[in-house]
Formats: C-alpha cells, sequence, structure tokens
C-alpha cells in the first residue's frame, strides 16, 4: 500500500472522538503539513499523542509526516506504535514495510514481512515486499520462491511475472528471462508492463547480439553453423532470443561482417 496521510476522521479514531485540546494540535499539524513544515507538524503530533498516547491514527500520521521529512527511524518507530494500539490491521504493518524499502532496512523488511505473513498467510503486499527485498540483499532463490507464491496466488498477474523475469535476469539467466518477459507480453499485451518486457527484451537480444557477432567473428565454425542453422547455432551457444532476435540474425551477413558490427547490433532489430 502507499503510506498517505491520513484523514483525522479515519478508521483508527473509531467511536471515541478527540478532544478539543487534542484537536487543536491535529488541526495544527494538518495545517503544516499542507505547508511542507514538517518539523512543526511532527512537534504538534507527538503533543497530540501526549494527550491521547493510544490512537493509532495519530501514530500513523506522526509516522507519514517523519517519512515526508527523511526520518525513517522515527517513522518505523511510529508506525511499530500504531501497530500496537490496532494490531489487527494489517494496513498499518505494510506501511511499515514500504518505509522498510525505502529506508534500504532490507533484512529489517524480511523480518516484518515475515511477521506479517504468520497472521495474514495470503496477504500479497507482503510477499511482494519479501521478493523484492530478497532481491535487493542479492539471494535470487529464495526472491524466486516467493515471487513463484505471488504468480500460484494470480497466474494471470503479469506484473509478477516481469518480476520474475527482474529477478531471472539479475541471476544470469537469460534464458529464464526472456521466457518470463515472453509470457508478460501474451498475458496482457496492451499493458504498460508488456511495453516494458517489450524494451527488456530488445535490450537482452541486442546484448546477445553483440556476443553471437563476435564469436562469429572468431570461431569459423560456428559462423558456418550460423549460415545453415541461426536459431540451432545460437541455442548451442545458449543463447537464447525472443523473435525479434531470431529474425535479426538471420538477417546478418556473416560472411561479410567486421568488428564495427559488434557496435550496434540493434540496426537489425528495427530494420
Amino acid at each position: 500500500m502507499e503510506l498517505e496521510a491520513l484523514n483525522i476522521s479515519t478508521k483508527y479514531y473509531g467511536d471515541e472522538k478527540p478532544s478539543a485540546e487534542e484537536m487543536v494540535y491535529l488541526r495544527r499539524a494538518a495545517s503544516q503539513e499542507q505547508k511542507g513544515e514538517y518539523r512543526r507538524a511532527i512537534e504538534n503530533m507527538r503533543k497530540a499523542l501526549k494527550i491521547a498516547p493510544g490512537r493509532a491514527s495519530s501514530y500513523a500520521r506522526l509516522a507519514v509526516l517523519c517519512r515526508a521529512a527523511r526520518r525513517f527511524d522515527e517513522a518505523l518507530q511510529a508506525l511499530r506504535a500504531a501497530a500496537e494500539c490496532d494490531p489487527g490491521d494489517p494496513e498499518l504493518r505494510e506501511m511499515l514495510l514500504q518505509v522498510c524499502m525505502e529506508s534500504g532496512k532490507y533484512e529489517l523488511a524480511i523480518n516484518e514481512s515475515r511477521h506479517l505473513l504468520k497472521r495474514w498467510p495470503r496477504n500479497v503486499y507482503a510477499r511482494d515486499v519479501l521478493s523484492m527485498a530478497y532481491l535487493q540483499i542479492g539471494d535470487y532463490d529464495k526472491a524466486l520462491r516467493v515471487t513463484d507464491e505471488l504468480i500460484f496466488i494470480d497466474p494471470l498477474d503479469a506484473t509478477n511475472h516481469f518480476k520474475k523475469a527482474i529477478i531471472y535476469q539479475q541471476k544470469g539467466e537469460i534464458g529464464s528471462a526472456m521466457v518470463e518477459y515472453s509470457r508478460v507480453a501474451e498475458i496482457d499485451p496492451e499493458s504498460d508492463v508488456a511495453q516494458d518486457a517489450q524494451e527488456a527484451m530488445a535490450s537482452l537480444d541486442d546484448f546477445q547480439l553483440r556476443q553471437i557477432i563476435t564469436l562469429a567473428l572468431e570461431d569459423s565454425g560456428f559462423r558456418a553453423r550460423l549460415a545453415r542453422d541461426v536459431e540451432g547455432a545460437a541455442a548451442e551457444k545458449g543463447f537464447v532470443l525472443s523473435g525479434g532476435g531470431v529474425s535479426a540474425l538471420r538477417q546478418m551477413d556473416f560472411d561479410g561482417m567486421t568488428e564495427t558490427d559488434t557496435l550496434s547490433p540493434g540496426r537489425y532489430l528495427y530494420s
């Protein structure tokens, strides 16, 4: 979820209305927040919390202000306090996860995601954060496992396949990445994420075509195999190209090729 400023009539107040004195500080904080005066707004939210220290919404708003002021440790502290005041609401835990990721506290994000999933096992946001946190610390296998769980929950969500492709690409498994990018385009071809997947495939094609050209210039046997069977020869070397990449490869004249062709193979992709 997005961490947003909470209205003072938010659900966290329940039936317990703020006192007149508390409302003075809440309104001041809201006004100062609109002006970008976060330090003063934070001070007034803390004053409101001294009057009503058990109010989850005030802690949540304090967290919003601290996050806006880039005071992430204070934001996390406020969100933990909010969650203690209202332990039955996963949204507060989700907000905490968002701040963990924004502040680069990936190990903490992992621990908090696991904690949230113990109570709400099907929480999608916690799994999403967990997979991205594993990716950020370079634990690609765990990132893939969690992403597969997301795909199991919603196999037609193209975004999850895109995330899986990114993890494979970071892991260096280009072929698997290409497969997942292709699935994105198949599942939701008109979406923005499909456009991103197409651009990613074009980039990977370009990268691999450079390598293929270099190998062809150095290895006459490989060059001869390309002339006979472009797709098969490339696959033998472990290359996995998109349909556009294979088409570009077929247009190349390897016999007349020079080292300068390794600099701009992309022209074949868009010709």
